[in-house]
């Protein structure tokens, strides 16, 4: 577990704290505080989120909501029915802005729609990635990043997209070395 240093004013600001919430110990009052915290700004845990729905034949973990997707790649991944073009996070987002902008959505109107960074000049600086069959340049995204963008534009758009993916073995991995399903758009 990670050590914290304190200041004796703060600690001492964490025992009133204790008192008046009725935990016992320095970190269950902190648990308590976070978990306001994050329930206030309607926050997850990546331990505790995209908690198993079930099984699936081949046995993997299904996922109702996104687990934490650090250390993670994707072994396979279907959107609308096609595979994206390369099979990675950053692929997977690219296949549904294509999906979108197969809606009708161009230029501008692409680039006001997504709630990650874009530009509608060719621009590759600062993490951008310029993409001409799009028209934009898009700022790289994590892997959980990448994914929210993916769900929201899924959800809002009507786009199947079906996920298979792998924690690696990382011990900062959620599930290391185990194999996931995650699904949005349906």
């Amino acid at each position: 577990m990670p050590v914290i240093r304190l200041n004796d004013a703060t600690f001492v600001d964490l025992k009133t704290i204790s008192t008046w919430i009725g935990t016992k110990t320095p970190s269950e009052t902190i648990d308590a505080i976070v978990r306001d915290k994050m329930e206030a700004l309607d926050l997850e845990r990546d331990i505790d989120s995209g908690a198993l729905g079930s099984n699936n034949p081949e046995g993997d973990l299904v996922f109702e909501k996104a687990p934490g997707l650090s250390f993670t790649r994707i072994l396979s991944a279907s959107v609308d029915n096609g595979k994206p073009v390369k099979v990675n996070w950053a692929g997977l987002l690219m296949k549904v802005i294509s999906a979108v902008k197969a809606k009708g959505m161009n230029g501008e109107k692409l680039v006001t729609e997504l709630q990650i960074p874009a530009k509608t000049s060719e621009y590759t600086q600062d993490g951008y990635k310029y993409y001409p069959d799009l028209g934009v340049s898009i700022q790289g995204q994590s892997a959980m990043d990448a994914w929210k963008e993916v769900s929201r534009l899924a959800q809002k758009y009507g786009i199947p997209v079906e996920v298979r993916f792998q924690w690696r073995e990382n011990k900062k991995a959620q599930h290391p070395g185990k194999v996931g399903v995650i699904r949005a758009g349906r």
